[in-house]
């Protein structure tokens, strides 16, 4: 085997080992009573964002690398990108309600996941990298669609319980 396999394996199954608890998360809530749901919900957000700020930290800690995988301004950049995207959700789903911050989120994301940032990256994104992120947007896209059909069920009604 060479570096980059080792390296592609190492980067893959530590990615999909650290959405395992968003994707359990988000499908608890479902089967749980509504004032555990509430809370297990709570959960999935801080863990959202825990590992959002976690990505961040590695991008900024990309650009300080000898051989990085990405660019030192485009590792910047999209650090930023994700440091707001918590700050704003986290912001919005204290001072309004889980629902806004949800969206928020989501919203981010799939306008990151849209946009070809690639493209503005001086170095070449190795192509299992790409695909990687890719693929792991999608299931924490995934995972805040089915968070946002928690908060907006008409039938439990869990932001009642918030908004007394």
């Amino acid at each position: 085997m060479n570096k980059n396999d080792l390296r592609e394996r190492y980067f893959t199954g530590r990615v999909y080992v650290a959405l395992s608890p968003a994707i359990f998360l988000a499908a608890l809530v479902w089967f749980t009573p509504d004032l555990l749901a509430i809370q297990i919900a709570h959960l999935f957000q801080i863990y959202l964002g825990l590992l959002l700020i976690f990505s961040a930290t590695y991008l900024i800690a990309q650009s300080r690398v000898p051989t990085p995988l990405f660019s030192k301004g485009f590792s910047l950049v999209l650090a930023w990108i994700l440091l707001v995207l918590v700050i704003g959700g986290g912001v919005l789903t204290y001072y309004l309600n889980p629902a806004y911050g949800l969206t928020f989120l989501l919203v981010g994301l799939l306008a990151l996941s849209f946009s070809k940032l690639s493209r503005h990256s001086d170095i070449q994104i190795p192509y299992w990298f790409q695909e990687l992120i890719r693929k792991s947007n999608i299931m924490i896209c995934i995972c805040l669609i089915v968070m946002l059909g928690y908060w907006l069920n008409p039938y439990s009604e869990p932001l009642s319980y918030l908004i007394k």
